[in-house]
């Protein structure tokens, strides 16, 4: 129930963009009493999603690193709401939740309505397959934790079952389709992971290993800087994993994928890693979506349909400043959102004028396994240079991107004593989930 005169500000969403502005908004009005702040989500935990693929090796243990939303609202000045949107009316400023169902299919909460005075929707985005044929079907994806989960366990057994075979030149052969850094980090981390198993005694050798990238643009990493996408490129090659550039998938099948020049590439385990839209229930609510369903929204990131109704993140498709081009899906992105969001909210509600949002890029910056990773400096030295920094210092880098959303969520103390319980696990435990 919302708390008698103050005004209800309701986020739809905790990933990291959602998450990051409840917790802004919980300390500074929340906890203060100057406004209700509530977080719906349909999942009871987070976990940043520029990390599941290390979700998906057992890199990352979700059990350890995940946040529970309900604690954490506890401590941070806002109400957190557990269910899935499944509706929005405008005229009643309500947000509609489904029921909540359990695991063995019961109703744990029936399907509600939560009122609000102001609407922030930061509900992310999914893998786009563009309607190829067979994709849903025969990939793997990596939406969702569990998902990341399920692709983790698919791994596992069929290592077990390659090296189980008693069979040296068997090999289990991985296809991943798109070559930005989800892709990429990926398979770099899966090669990490088999190596690290093989070490632990799995009789799978890294030899049996095929890992194929599958590109559809000229190169890699294509938005980054060239020189950038040619040292992973390079990274990758000294791996021994595959790069095929220039290939478009026109099917998948059981046995892998079907390109549009008709050669094909087999897979074991084929991982769909290209491009992201919105979900297609978003074109649903009576806003204005785009072509990729995603919500449409000014410089000050208010739906061109309510202005009492905002968006953020993956599933907004912003300007980048007044009428520039569509920012991207990243969670760079939305870190800026939430933060600028923050500080401008009350006086958007206020009507007091504000300048518009301005995304500041920081660079591109890629994990290629354990101990590397590569990154453009263009926060340091401008976005028009083409300089990068590779190796372990990128990878420090990379590492710190994780800890300042963790200071965010957590403010600097819990972060640094949650970086010092990550380092003893570690030296007290393998390095991987076996399990």
């Amino acid at each position: 129930m919302a708390k008698a005169g103050l005004p209800r500000i309701v986020i739809v969403g905790g990933g990291a963009g959602g998450l990051e502005l409840a917790t802004t908004l919980g300390r500074r009005l929340g906890a203060k009493k100057r406004a209700e702040i509530v977080l719906v989500d349909g999942a009871s935990t987070h976990i940043w999603k520029p990390l599941l693929h290390e979700v998906a090796t057992g890199a990352l243990n979700t059990g350890e690193d995940e946040v529970n939303y309900f604690g954490h609202a506890h401590r941070n000045g806002y109400r957190f709401e557990f269910g899935w949107m499944s509706g929005l009316d405008r005229e009643r400023k309500v947000v509609r939740i489904a029921d909540v169902i359990g695991p063995d299919g019961e109703v744990l909460a029936q399907a509600r309505e939560v009122p609000y005075d102001t609407l922030v929707l930061a509900l992310g985005a999914i893998a786009n397959d563009f309607g190829t044929m067979g994709a849903h079907t025969h990939c793997m994806f990596l939406n969702t934790p569990d998902d990341a989960e399920k692709l983790r366990r698919k791994i596992l057994a069929q290592s077990f079952a390659v090296g189980a075979s008693g069979n040296p030149v068997q090999k289990l052969n991985i296809g991943i389709v798109g070559g930005g850094p989800t892709g990429v980090e990926l398979a770099a981390e899966i090669d990490h992971t088999i190596r690290e198993m093989h070490q632990y005694g799995a009789e799978l050798t890294p030899a049996q290993l095929e890992i194929t990238i599958i590109e559809g643009a000229e190169r890699i990493l294509a938005t980054a800087p060239e020189s950038l996408s040619q040292y992973a490129t390079d990274a990758l090659s000294e791996r021994g994993i595959l790069v095929a550039c220039n290939s478009r998938v026109a099917e998948v099948n059981e046995s892998g994928f079907v390109l549009a020049d008709g050669r094909t590439i087999a897979s074991d385990i084929r991982v769909w890693a290209a491009g992201v839209k919105g979900a297609d229930w978003l074109n649903t609510l009576g806003l204005n979506t785009n072509k990729l369903n995603q919500i449409e929204v000014t410089s000050t990131l208010q739906t061109l349909t309510d202005k009492h109704i905002f968006a953020l993140g993956d599933c907004a498709s912003t300007p980048d400043g007044d009428g520039g081009k569509p920012l991207p899906a990243t969670a760079q992105v939305a870190h800026q959102q939430a933060s600028w969001l923050a500080g401008t909210l009350a006086a958007l509600q206020a009507g007091k004028p504000v300048k518009p949002f301005q995304f500041r890029p920081q660079g591109v910056i890629v994990s290629i396994g354990k101990h590397t990773a590569v990154a453009s400096l263009a926060s340091v030295v401008g976005p028009k240079r083409d300089y990068y920094v590779e190796g372990r210092g990128a990878k420090l880098i990379y590492a710190s991107l994780y800890r300042l959303h963790q200071a965010a969520v957590h403010g600097w103390i819990l972060a640094v004593l949650l970086w010092i319980g990550d380092k003893l696990r570690r030296a007290a435990q393998p390095t991987l989930k076996l399990h």
